[in-house]
């Protein structure tokens, strides 16, 4: 395993890399390591763990600017006490690099500061698999630029910031990352909206964030919600004695006349409850303090010391983006298909899209990996003819998403032209 602590020392092993035809696989975050992107048999582990430097915290143009090795559990706190927060995954493990968790495109809390599916990421420093450095968007100027290195376009006409979305550091390793904050509300209020399916949700979210009401905003099922917010399983049981399905609706104030913002959207979030024939209460009395267990996790990545999705052993998740006219019809085929699934639904980029996951917990028993997986291929077939899209394959996903060899042909000349010897992440997406 490889330890680089700068960008040069990045460089210099790519370029040996490239002389002795060996492959390299970054790795960011500490374990457990979900979808297996960063665990790569024939290659040899470039750990950026060194690379842990905050490198700048802007409030007043609102980004923070970090190397890889920059973990959410170090960066919550630091960023908060500039009264700064992140626009943040649900339940991010504290070990977790904020770099890769924005370059994967893992699903945000806060739908209505995204403006597009890469958001919070803005610029990127990476080294790409020929050994040249290159800087996207604004930053892409010299380092005595005044520019804040924000803008996420270009150079040129060309967004370079897209070969790197997503792609598994199959195209380069990002050694420095700009992201997108916002500032940090002064006070805010949770609602809790109850439903018998998930559609009448999904609906509601989607306007709710399309007249930008809401902050966080997420949709769970009892299984997610129970296994999710509970710290044992004793705790689990007793939240599975929710409705159906939950949607959480936090609403902020700021600093000018907060409690008169916050009072508007209350009515805001109240009157579209109404008009959908839902309810919008602040108060779920499964278990004492719940309602402020629930807020402070959703404003902070998940400092327990383990996951909550591995509290049976193992398991194993389908992760896809559906159009809102899409959404309810797929999470019924999950139901059919998996009714003991956990389900959570996101809305993205202003309520535009729903990022959805479905996770199957299960006990770590011979043979049952490999048939949940199974499982959830064959289900994968089911909702790509329905409407879902998976922008985020791993594993064996990616034999059903890249199936058309004009696409792919196109994809693999653009990865000779970045990683000509084809050294980073060999054998990951199509490459």
């Amino acid at each position: 395993m490889l330890f680089p602590e700068n960008t040069e020392q990045v460089r210099e092993i790519i370029l040996s890399a490239r002389e002795n035809k060996t492959g390299l696989v970054p790795l960011s975050s500490a374990p457990p390591h979900f979808h297996g992107a960063s665990v790569n048999d024939g290659a040899e582990t470039v750990c950026f763990s060194k690379m842990n430097r905050i490198i700048r915290i802007d409030r007043r143009s609102r980004y923070v600017r970090v190397e890889p090795g920059v973990t959410f559990g170090e960066l919550i706190p630091k960023v908060k006490e500039q009264g700064l927060r992140l626009n943040l995954p649900f339940l991010a493990r504290a070990g977790k690099s904020a770099a890769a968790s924005s370059l994967e495109r893992e699903a945000v809390l806060i739908p209505k500061y995204q403006y597009d599916y890469p958001d919070p990421l803005l610029t990127v420093e990476t080294v790409f698999g020929t050994g040249d450095v290159f800087l996207t968007g604004s930053a892409g100027g010299s380092e005595e630029s005044a520019a804040d290195k924000v803008l996420p376009w270009g150079p040129g006409s060309i967004d370079y910031l897209r070969f790197l979305s997503a792609a598994q550091g199959t195209i380069g390793f990002v050694t420095w990352a700009t992201l997108k904050a916002e500032i940090l509300p002064s006070v805010s209020s949770l609602f809790f909206i109850f439903a018998e399916n998930g559609g009448q949700l999904t609906g509601l979210a989607n306007t709710l964030c399309r007249k930008r009401i809401p902050d966080e905003c997420i949709i769970l099922n009892r299984e997610n919600f129970s296994a999710a917010f509970a710290d044992n399983k004793e705790e689990e049981a007793l939240l599975k004695e929710i409705a159906p399905w939950v949607m959480l609706v936090r609403v902020c104030g700021f600093d000018r006349y907060p409690e008169e913002r916050l009072a508007i959207y209350e009515g805001y979030v109240k009157e579209e409850c109404e008009k959908a024939g839902l309810s919008a209460v602040t108060g779920c009395s499964l278990l004492p303090g719940l309602e402020q267990r629930i807020e402070e996790m959703l404003t902070d990545c998940d400092r327990r010391p383990d996951s909550w999705k591995l509290r049976y052993g193992s398991e194993k998740e389908l992760l896809m983006l559906a159009p809102p006219s899409k959404t309810a019809g797929l999470l019924e085929i999950l139901r059919d298909g998996l009714p003991e699934a956990g389900l959570t639904v996101q809305p993205q980029v202003q309520g535009r899209a729903f990022r959805i996951e479905c996770n199957v917990r299960f006990e770590d028993l011979t043979g049952e990996a490999e048939k949940r997986e199974n499982e959830l291929f064959e289900l994968a077939k089911r909702l790509a003819d329905a409407g879902a899209y998976f922008d985020r394959p791993y594993g064996r996903l990616t034999e059903l998403v890249y199936n058309e060899p004009l696409s792919v042909d196109a994809m693999r000349r653009v990865k000779k032209i970045f990683d000509p010897d084809g050294i980073l992440n060999p054998g990951k997406l199509c490459f």
